[in-house]
């Protein structure tokens, strides 16, 4: 299942299990044991997907 979900703080980047930092306006990625506790423990927050990227989604791009 994914989720979307962003760092909570923009100053404050957040890793990804591969290294590399979590987009600011935040990533779709796959809801795992990982980011459940990243998001027990407040780094990030889920959101909901940005109109832009919905749009997409809707027009099955």
């Amino acid at each position: 299942m994914l989720i979307h979900i962003k760092p909570t703080k923009a100053v404050v980047p957040v890793r990804k299990p591969n290294g590399e930092y979590l987009a600011e306006a935040g990533e779709k990625v796959e809801r795992s044991s990982f980011w459940v506790r990243r998001l027990n423990d407040g780094d990030v927050i889920e959101s909901k997907t940005p109109a832009k990227a919905q749009a997409k989604a809707d027009k099955g791009a």
